[in-house]
Formats: C-alpha cells, sequence, structure tokens
C-alpha cells in the first residue's frame, strides 16, 4: 500500500511542480489550533504595523480546513479590522509567478484581500483590491476602476493569480475560471511586494469571515501566461459527503478521470468530461462509499495529475 501511495503522490507532485520553484508553501497542519500565523510561523507572515501577535494577527483554527484539520481563520467587525496580516513576497520586478489558496466562506459573511507593491506595506500603492462581498459578488477595483465576478458560499473555493511581471499583467480566476485581468503598473511601480489579508467584507453592515488554506507560490516557466491559468484541475466541494464536481482546463477533449481508494484500485471507472470553451467538468458520486481519503486522477496524454478528496 505504500509504495501505491507514493507513487499517487509523486504523480501529483511533478506534475504540479514540473519546471517550477515552490517559494511558499503553507497548509497549517503541523501547527496548533489557536497559535497566531505571524507569530507562530514568522517570515514571510507578517503584520501590517510589523508586530505579530498582536490585534492585527490572526489564528489558526480548526473550524475549518480544505486539507488536513487546520486553516488560517479570519474575523473582524463590519468597519474592518483588526485582523491584518502579511503574507510578503518579496518586492518581485520581473519573472512569471503563480499565487493561489483555498478560501471558505460561510453564507452571510464576505472577505477580502488586497496585493502591495511594496513588501513593506503602506510603503506604495495598492496593486489590485479584491473584495468578496456576502452576496456572493467579488469586486475587484485596480486603480479607482471597478470590475465583477462571482464565488460561492459554504464550500471550499480555489483562488489562482498568475502575476506575469514580464509583460506587466495579472490574472486571477476563482475555480479554474478566469474572472479578471490588470496591468501590474497600473498604479505603478509594476512590483509584487505582498498579500494583505484584511478583515473586511465590504463596509458596515457587512461581517468579515473567511478561511484560508493551502496557501503556495511559486515561480513559473517562462509560459504564456494563459497556459499557467490553464493547468488548473480542481475537485469540489472537499470534504464532500458524497457529490464531487471535477473541472480541469488546458486539457485534450480525450481526457480522462477516474476515483481510486488508498490502495490504488479504481472505484469511479474513467470518463470524459462535458467541454465547456477550455474547461472540461464532470461529476462523480462517493455516497455509496465509506468514509476517507480518496483520489481523483486526470490522464491526458503523458500528463497525469491527482487530487485526494476527503468523504465524510
Amino acid at each position: 500500500m505504500k509504495r501505491i501511495l507514493l507513487g499517487l503522490g509523486a504523480f501529483a507532485l511533478i506534475s504540479s511542480l514540473s519546471a517550477q520553484t515552490i517559494l511558499i508553501y503553507e497548509d497549517f497542519d503541523a501547527q496548533t489550533s489557536g497559535a497566531l500565523v505571524a507569530q507562530t510561523l514568522g517570515a514571510p507572515w507578517n503584520t501590517w504595523g510589523q508586530a505579530p501577535g498582536g490585534s492585527e494577527d490572526t489564528p489558526i483554527s480548526d473550524e475549518q480546513a480544505y486539507s488536513g484539520t487546520l486553516s488560517m481563520k479570519v474575523s473582524g467587525v463590519a468597519a474592518g479590522g483588526p485582523t491584518d496580516l502579511i503574507l510578503e513576497l518579496g518586492d518581485r520586478t520581473t519573472g512569471l509567478y503563480g499565487l493561489s489558496w483555498y478560501m471558505y466562506i460561510p453564507t452571510g459573511s464576505g472577505g477580502y484581500f488586497n496585493i502591495q507593491h511594496n513588501q513593506v506595506p503602506g510603503a506604495g500603492s495598492w496593486m489590485n483590491d479584491i473584495t468578496f462581498l456576502p452576496d456572493g459578488t467579488i469586486e475587484y477595483l485596480v486603480n479607482a476602476v471597478t470590475a465583477t465576478g462571482t464565488y460561492p458560499h459554504d464550500q471550499w473555493f480555489n483562488v489562482i493569480m498568475v502575476l506575469d511581471l514580464i509583460n506587466m499583467q495579472g490574472t486571477v480566476a476563482i475555480d479554474g475560471t478566469i474572472q479578471y485581468t490588470w496591468m501590474t503598473d497600473v498604479p505603478g511601480p509594476s512590483q509584487l511586494g505582498g498579500i494583505d489579508f484584511f478583515a473586511y467584507a465590504g463596509g458596515a453592515p457587512n461581517v468579515p469571515l473567511f478561511y484560508v488554506d493551502d496557501v503556495s507560490f511559486i515561480e513559473l516557466p517562462s509560459q504564456g501566461l494563459e497556459e499557467a491559468v490553464e493547468a488548473s484541475f480542481n475537485t469540489y466541494p472537499n470534504p464532500t459527503e458524497g457529490n464531487v464536481v471535477i473541472e480541469w482546463t488546458g486539457a485534450s477533449a480525450n481526457a480522462l478521470v477516474d476515483v481510486l481508494d488508498m490502495t490504488g484500485r479504481v472505484l469511479v471507472a474513467p470518463r470524459t468530461a462535458q467541454r465547456i470553451g477550455i474547461t472540461s467538468r464532470t461529476q462523480v458520486d462517493l455516497s455509496a462509499f465509506s468514509e476517507g481519503m480518496y483520489f481523483v486522477r486526470l490522464r491526458d496524454g503523458s500528463r497525469e495529475e491527482v487530487r485526494r478528496v476527503i468523504k465524510h
């Protein structure tokens, strides 16, 4: 069994990290519920006021988790704050980067983060403000110009950003669907400093409450921006009580997806999916299977990716 699991993990790792460099990865599962993120983990985590352990820091929580049992919890008051957590990204001015995490927002609540041009917060301009309003709308704000998107409540969804500092273009996708693009030098400079996870949901009476898990920041090879975003492969909701939606982009019409148990036995036979533009989607029902961990596998020619799914 261990050899089979190692093989499944290797497929996922090679597919996800080939020709890429991991700069940051944090799933919070090696920590303790109640511990404060910046105080416990240290750099690249910090707070707006450069004071880890204070009121701007935020706790690790066992209330929700995309993987494992722990995530980061951001909550506060309708007016905003006090949580104001910074993920420092290094004041980068060139290169192609992928930044992603999973996010969970309960019904009635909202969330927010912004991209800072400078690693020291407040030392320069905001690149992009992204507000998750309680009505399920996302508001993107760049240089006083607003655009909108959507997100789901009460389930984990994937936030993927590709930041192309060579061509000065940023792209954000929610659960594999591109929602917004912008120029990273408006307002300038075209520099990637950090992410500010602030307890905010658009202002009173909106109450901020959201969870963040599986944060990753990687340096991508010099491929096109579209190809970088199209490399996504997502499963949701996860954990699930039965039905799992599987989406992927950038794969061929002949791509197959199946589901395996922890021994490597195929439980759901290989199937193709309905294609909607560049996105392929299918659904599997795990309600007949016992609680535990399963593996969703995508195969498309020489490409093979694996995602784990928890059945409750």
